[in-house]
């Protein structure tokens, strides 16, 4: 069983170690979005693609979650009946823990930049696109108005020559 346990308890170091390089690969996909949202003209696919991404990534996440949670269920009882025994992997399962939580803290801060630069983004897009209706409208108007005119000129003239 003590083997199977150790087994086991280095399965959740693996499992920690990938989740610690898709964190890396999802902040630095956060640092691409926060460069393409200081952009004065910001490139949508790519903000898009990274978005992809990163909701991949977070499905991934959550399959190595749900997969280290099954693990430890499997050997929690032996581990916490016998800390000494697996304390150096304890440790080292603490110390992947640490790192994964220093990461989830940095993606987190740089997502609440993010979120703030993109809603600055689309309310700025909001008033180009009213300012271009109100344009569009105005020239209607006055293409509208200046045919109307030129019809009133053409029948007063009309009617002058009878």
């Amino acid at each position: 069983m003590a083997d199977e346990v150790l087994v086991y308890i280095s399965i959740m170091k693996d499992s920690l170690q990938e989740k610690t390089e898709v964190l890396q690969e999802i902040l630095a996909l956060t640092q691409k979005q926060e460069c393409l949202l200081k952009q004065v003209d910001m490139d949508s696919d790519a903000f898009d693609e990274t978005l992809d991404r990163k909701e991949q990534l977070i499905r991934k996440m959550q399959e190595l979650d749900r997969g280290f949670e099954g693990l430890y269920k499997k050997v929690e009882s032996a581990v916490k009946s016998d800390m000494q025994r697996y304390k150096p992997q304890i440790l080292e399962l603490q110390n992947l823990i640490r790192v994964l939580t220093d990461y989830g803290v940095k993606i987190q801060a740089l997502e609440h930049k993010n979120k703030t630069r993109f809603i600055d983004f689309a309310a700025a897009k909001r008033k180009e696109i009213q300012a271009f209706h109100v344009k569009s409208k105005t020239a209607n108007a006055y293409h509208n108005n200046m045919a109307n005119q030129h019809n009133q000129w053409q029948s007063y003239f009309m009617d002058q020559k009878k």
